[in-house]
């Protein structure tokens, strides 16, 4: 006797229809027949309701993708912006360790698990990192960034943006948008849509962080300064700004100046012509992570999920307390830069890898991360150190070009030349079979939420939930990430972390890891 799937019951068709990806599979299901389109939409209310369930217990579990079912990889990368469209992930700019920035479009297909490179068309952007990039009307709104210059010619300064483009997803076409008044140049700020409005808040403006409302009409592209509270947050850069409706937004953590992360709320109530700010009283902040600071956030239902490291096995000299002094010095210490000339000397003395992949190219590292760390010895340690082998060794660099030849002792001054050029040639092949690097031990993202659900009461406050279990599944310790919410499920993409490790024979160093790996968090599996 032979069974077909019609003659399952539904309970079981239910089940097997559970397993496909909620995307698109999932989605075209239901044109089978009216029994399958019911049975699936079952399951997609069941999946959205374990999934809040899931979030309010701080139930969570940590999947990575496979990177041997990716073709198509895209470059490894920090600082970028993403933003979700139906069954696609969509990433844009970001840099590398180099702070090489990037002008390149990705989309990473959810039902696949696979990147696809969009061959974008009209007026692209220019390279940058610390944008925003939010979705509005088939489009995709990206404005502000900056990008680290290049290192010749010398002397340059940090470049800000205000530029404004609009990606359209039909078309595929990228339209630059000029407008009669702009907002200053800024970076490391926050946005979000509200109707068709678009409001941005804080970041980096003319080398000052800034505490500054701007609002974006998206249907004439005008421009203009919001009036708000004398109340106000602390100027800030690197917050999470969370849409709770057309009227109100939520402000979360950032950093108001060198070691000085925030883990504070605000809420911002656009009722009236004058916005109001509001604190927002938060309890149990002993279940609160160690810092919110360049750790995008993301709401799920009346919950917002934080990744970040544990505040109870933060200790004062840990891995993400470094990360932070390395960011504000680099790429975020737009205030503190003392003198373009010195920082132009620093990347004159760093001779440093660059990735090819701006302008449309697609580019790749000359060295592999790990083959770059074999070959680098360090001269020195530092907090951003990326040095380079025998950099700081003038004397050997130059020997082979210190002398120029004249026409009576050319052959003389070639033999010199060929012979220090075979004596640095063995220093290299010496140094690398002497270096080791070892690992130590590093410390994972954990998963943080916060209970909103009484932001709009009296007392304006808002609740950490304790953590259950503290899992050490998830991905290495990192920051400036992208953090975007699928169907059912967390994306975590990308970002950057400091490595410490030991080489033989020298002082311990720190070096610094991008990633391109891709990690899904998702509530435990259930049977219907």
């Amino acid at each position: 006797m032979q069974c077909k799937i019609d003659d399952l019951p539904d309970e079981l068709l239910e089940y097997i229809l559970s397993l496909i990806p909620p995307y698109k599979d999932l989605q075209e299901c239901r044109l089978v027949s009216k029994r399958w389109c019911r049975a699936t939409k079952n399951v997609i209310d069941h999946s959205e309701a374990h999934f809040r369930k899931a979030v309010s217990c701080g139930a969570l579990v940590w999947n990575i993708c496979p990177k041997q079912n990716q073709i198509h990889m895209i470059s490894k990368r920090h600082s970028h912006a993403a933003c979700i469209y139906e069954n696609s992930m969509y990433v844009f700019g970001g840099c590398t360790d180099t702070l090489t920035a990037f002008n390149d479009l990705w989309r990473l297909d959810l039902d696949t698990r696979t990147w696809v490179r969009p061959i974008t068309m009209g007026s692209y952007p220019s390279p940058k990192a610390c944008a925003t990039m939010l979705y509005y009307n088939k489009n995709f709104i990206l404005f502000g960034g900056w990008s680290y210059p290049s290192r010749y010619p010398l002397h340059q300064e940090w470049k800000l943006f205000n530029e404004l483009h609009v990606y359209s997803i039909e078309t595929n076409k990228w339209s630059a948008i000029n407008t009669l008044e702009t907002p200053p140049a800024m970076s490391a700020h926050s946005a979000t849509i509200h109707g068709n409005n678009m409001v941005v808040f804080g970041g980096i403006h003319c080398g000052l962080r800034s505490n500054d409302l701007w609002c974006l009409n998206l249907d004439t592209y005008v421009w203009h300064k919001q009036p708000t509270t004398i109340i106000k947050p602390r100027p800030r850069h690197g917050q999470s700004q969370i849409y709770l409706g057309d009227k109100h937004f939520l402000v979360l953590g950032g950093c108001t100046g060198p070691n000085s992360a925030m883990n504070d709320a605000w809420l911002l109530t656009m009722t009236e012509p004058t916005w109001k700010w509001r604190k927002v009283t938060l309890y149990h902040q002993e279940w609160a992570p160690a810092r919110i600071w360049c750790h995008q956030a993301c709401k799920i239902g009346n919950y917002i999920v934080v990744l970040s490291n544990n505040k109870r096995r933060a200790k004062v000299n840990d891995m993400s307390i470094a990360m932070q002094n390395v960011a504000c010095q680099r790429p975020w210490r737009f205030p503190d830069l003392s003198s373009p000339l010195q920082e132009s000397k620093q990347r004159h003395r760093t001779d440093v890898d660059t990735d090819e992949n701006v302008n449309g190219r697609h580019g790749s590292f000359s060295r592999s991360s790990s083959q770059s760390r074999a070959s680098n010895t360090p001269s020195r340690r530092s907090n951003f150190s990326r040095i380079v082998p025998f950099c700081c060794d003038s004397a050997l660099s130059m020997a082979a070009f210190r002398d120029k030849p004249t026409n009576n002792s050319l052959s003389i001054n070639r033999q010199r030349q060929l012979e220090n050029l075979k004596k640095m040639e063995e220093k290299i092949r010496s140094r690398k079979l002497q270096t080791k690097i070892v690992k130590r031990t590093e410390t994972a993202l954990s998963i943080f939420i916060l209970d909103i659900s009484k932001v709009f009461g009296d007392k304006c406050s808002a609740t950490w939930i304790p953590l259950k279990e503290i899992d050490q599944s998830g991905p290495d310790e990192r920051i400036l990430y992208s953090l975007v919410m699928g169907k059912g499920e967390l994306i975590v993409f990308g970002g950057i972390r400091k490595e410490h490790a030991t080489i033989q024979s020298h002082a311990d160093i720190d070096n610094l890891e991008v990633y391109n790996d891709l990690h899904f968090i998702n509530p435990p599996k259930y049977v219907i």
